[in-house]
């Protein structure tokens, strides 16, 4: 009987640690990582990222037509509206909570002071420096990518809509 209790004993004292290791991560802890991480930064450069598709977007759209004073002036309204959006979806204000949420639901408390210990190391710091240049990298090389990809699939299309053109037409289906 006294082995048993022993054993219930040791099992409590030992399974302790392990536990406390699964704890889900603090408000708190999550927001230091999101400050060391300089996450606020990220989200400016979404938005004006965002804010540059919109605008190169609408420039698309309007090449080679003429647009009177009084037209301008709507389209620019609409950009100015658009921003606000924009700014108001992609504030920080807004996604800190987002934030907040994911990394706690993502994290327990023993990763993420390991992910803090980590990225107060010069490697760390590295890794936060040049992560936007990455990124911007990796994009860069996706756009390559995908330019070829568009091709094919637009040629898909076509092909496609050959075949589709081809076949006789059905009672009650148009051509």
């Amino acid at each position: 009987m006294q082995y048993r209790h022993l054993v219930l004993v040791a099992c409590l004292t030992l399974g302790g640690p392990a536990m406390a290791n699964d704890a889900p991560a603090s408000d708190e802890s999550i927001r230091e990582l999101l400050a060391i991480t300089d996450a606020h930064k990220l989200i400016d450069t979404v938005r004006a990222q965002v804010d540059a598709m919109v605008k190169t977007s609408s420039q698309q759209a309007l090449q080679g037509k003429a647009i009177t004073p009084e037209r301008q002036a709507i389209l620019d309204r609409m950009r100015t509206k658009m921003e606000g959006v924009i700014d108001e979806m992609l504030s920080w204000d807004t996604l800190q909570s987002v934030y907040l949420r994911t990394y706690r639901a993502s994290f327990t408390q023993h990763e993420l002071d390991g992910i803090i210990k980590f990225y107060k190391t010069p490697a760390g710091h590295a890794m936060i420096k040049k992560m936007p240049v990455v990124m911007q990298n990796v994009m860069g090389e996706m756009q390559g990518l995908l330019h070829p990809m568009q091709q094919r699939m637009q040629e898909i299309q076509r092909e496609t809509l050959q075949e589709l053109e081809g076949l006789p037409a059905k009672d009650g289906q148009e051509k």
